[in-house]
Order: C-alpha cells, then sequence, then structure tokens
C-alpha cells in the first residue's frame, strides 16, 4: 500500500462509534475517517463532526462509491452481514463490531468473500486487548495452564439492560446478553484454549424479568412490548478435544455484582481467572496462588485493537481477530439457542 493515510469509511455512526471508534482512528496518524454513512442523517452529521469527515451519507452503498481503503461497520447487529459483504464485495478491508454476524452461515460467507479477494476481516473483540487479557495470553502461553480440560465463562449483569431498540429487539440485535456481553467473555476464553472445535451444545434461553417484573433498570426504562430476547442464557459445551465448557449470560438476575465479566480455565498445569489475572498452581507439592503483574501498558483497548487493524491492513499481517476464529464463537451462541427452541442437545454449526 502506498504512503497516504488509511482512507476510512464508518458505517453506522451511533454510540459505540461516537464513543470508541471515531476516538480510536482519530488517535492513528496513519489514518482519517473521510465519510460517515448512517439511516439518521443527524447521526451521521454528529459523528462526522467528531471524526473529521466532510461526508455524510443516509446510505452505505453511496459511502461505498468513495475512495476509501477500509470499512468500519458499526451498525446494531443484523445490519452488519449486508454492510460487511458491501463493503467487501467493493474491495475494502473490513472491520465489524462484535458479533461479526447472528449465524455461522453469514460468518462464513463474509469470510470466504474476504478470503476470496485477498481482504482484511477482523471481527472487534476488544478485550483481547485489555491489559488482563494480554497477561493471561502470556501466562497461558508459556504453559503454566497445560491442557484445558474444563473453563468457566460468565458475563452477569445484575440490572443493566440496555434500553436502545438494537439490544432488545431480536429483528435488530440477534439476540440478548448471550450476542451482547456473552460474546466478550466466550471469545476471550475460545482465545485462551487457543480455539478448539466446538460439536454440541445443551443450553437455554429466556426472559425471566425484562418482560413485566419491577426489578429496576440502571439504564433506565426500555420498552417491554417491543423486547423480544432473552434475558438470561446459558449454556453447557462440548469441544472436539474432551473439554468442556460451561456459560452464563444475563442483563438481569440477582447477585451481589453489578457486573461480571469472567473467564475461568482449569488446566492440568494451573487455574487462570480473568478478568482478575488471578493464578493457582502446584510445584512440588506446594499449591500455590497469586496474582499476574501486567508487562504492558494498554491505554484503550478498543484504540488497540484499531491500531492493530490499521497495521494487519498497511503492513499485509494476517487479521488479529480471524473469521475463522469468530464462526467457532457464534456457532456456540447459535447452538444455544437452538437447543433452547429444540429441548435438547444440538450440534454446532461451522
Amino acid at each position: 500500500m502506498n504512503k497516504r493515510k488509511l482512507r476510512v469509511g464508518l458505517i453506522g455512526g451511533g454510540g459505540i462509534a461516537q464513543a470508541v471508534h471515531i476516538p480510536g482512528w482519530n488517535n492513528l496518524p496513519e489514518a482519517e475517517i473521510v465519510g460517515v454513512a448512517d439511516l439518521s442523517e443527524a447521526t451521521a452529521r454528529k459523528a462526522a463532526a467528531a471524526a473529521g469527515a466532510k461526508e455524510v451519507f443516509t446510505d452505505f452503498n453511496d459511502l461505498l462509491k468513495m475512495d476509501l481503503d477500509v470499512v468500519d461497520v458499526c451498525t446494531p447487529n443484523k445490519a452488519h452481514t449486508p454492510a460487511v459483504l458491501a463493503a467487501l464485495e467493493s474491495g475494502r478491508h473490513v472491520i465489524c463490531e462484535k458479533p461479526l454476524a447472528v449465524s455461522t452461515a453469514e460468518v462464513r460467507t463474509m469470510g470466504e468473500l474476504a478470503d476470496a479477494k485477498k481482504l482484511k476481516l477482523m471481527t472487534g473483540q476488544h478485550q483481547r486487548f485489555t491489559q488482563s487479557a494480554v497477561a493471561a495470553r502470556s501466562w497461558v502461553d508459556a504453559g503454566n495452564v497445560g491442557e484445558v480440560y474444563h473453563a468457566r465463562v460468565r458475563a452477569m449483569r445484575r440490572a443493566w439492560l440496555p434500553p436502545s431498540p438494537g439490544f432488545i429487539d431480536g429483528k435488530l440485535s440477534g439476540g440478548g446478553p448471550c450476542m451482547d456481553i456473552g460474546v466478550h467473555a466466550l471469545d476471550l476464553c475460545m482465545w485462551l484454549m487457543d480455539f478448539p472445535t466446538p460439536v454440541r451444545v445443551s443450553g437455554t434461553a429466556k426472559t425471566v424479568f425484562a418482560k413485566g417484573h419491577d426489578m429496576p433498570n440502571l439504564w433506565g426504562e426500555w420498552d417491554r412490548d417491543r423486547y423480544s430476547v432473552e434475558d438470561f442464557a446459558s449454556g453447557f459445551v462440548h469441544f472436539d478435544n474432551g473439554a468442556t465448557m460451561v456459560l452464563e449470560a444475563a442483563w438481569m438476575c440477582h447477585q451481589p455484582e453489578n457486573e461480571e465479566l469472567m473467564t475461568q480455565l482449569f488446566g492440568k498445569q494451573g487455574g487462570l481467572v480473568w478478568t482478575e489475572s488471578s493464578f493457582s498452581t502446584a510445584t512440588n507439592g506446594i499449591l500455590a496462588q497469586g496474582t499476574l503483574t501486567p508487562s504492558v501498558q494498554v491505554p484503550h483497548p478498543h484504540w488497540n485493537e484499531i491500531a492493530a487493524f490499521a497495521d494487519c491492513v498497511i503492513n499485509d499481517k494476517l487479521s488479529p481477530v480471524p473469521w475463522t476464529e469468530t464462526i467457532k464463537v457464534i456457532g456456540i451462541l447459535e447452538a444455544i439457542y437452538a437447543s433452547s427452541a429444540a429441548g435438547k442437545e444440538v450440534a454446532v454449526k461451522g
């Protein structure tokens, strides 16, 4: 690629774009956002002003007529696939907010198109770029956990239900806390486990509080009539290497913590808990435990995520979060919903 700045087009100018993606791109001297597309012209103009971009569109197809190198997709979940596919078809590298898609079929379609066109495609799993995750991965890579035979994944909130329709309307989101916050902890756990292949899942997804209970919400009121996703889900996963995993995700539940985002690995050499970065092991018959000390400082994981993607484009490196990993994460979440609907264990699609 030549020495000019990466020209970035942003599809979706709402909350996540304005809060972290735009500042992340603005922090990179080698990149610039040149255009923003959003169904709401007012939102697009607000995002463009924050980005310093001159061009504003209400149809992303018009944005794709611009001279662009990269497209950053920050739309509601169900709108990811058409935007990503259009951007790839136009020959642009793509970074897309999590979840990349809400089905394995869509992830595979995106990934195979990106591969065929030799384009970079990255899922925005920013938790991999946190200080605690970097420290955890280094400890795992040093062999301190060994073979992982079981894992626990929790993404549990006491009363933090996002009231926006983009989260609570299944036609827009494709799922509730599983797709919103469960995907973060699950991706991190799978990354630390080096992505074994999931083969079957027994799961449940249900709405316990969000339709009519008097549970308060720390983020304010929401449209109960429009609410059409789960507020709690859990699953038991079997992998091809014999390992197992338990996953729990909720926006509302009775627990002491306002939020718990946690991954725990049980290995033959040791155990590890993220995000608290605690470890436990035994050496020469002596039990030991402690807390990892991060060796690197991570100022902002979203910014590091975007910087890593820009680097892979500029220097022709592999995607930092490739679709071949993402498809396993989405396969598990997809199977939890399918198992809940069928009332039995199901095979994981891939």
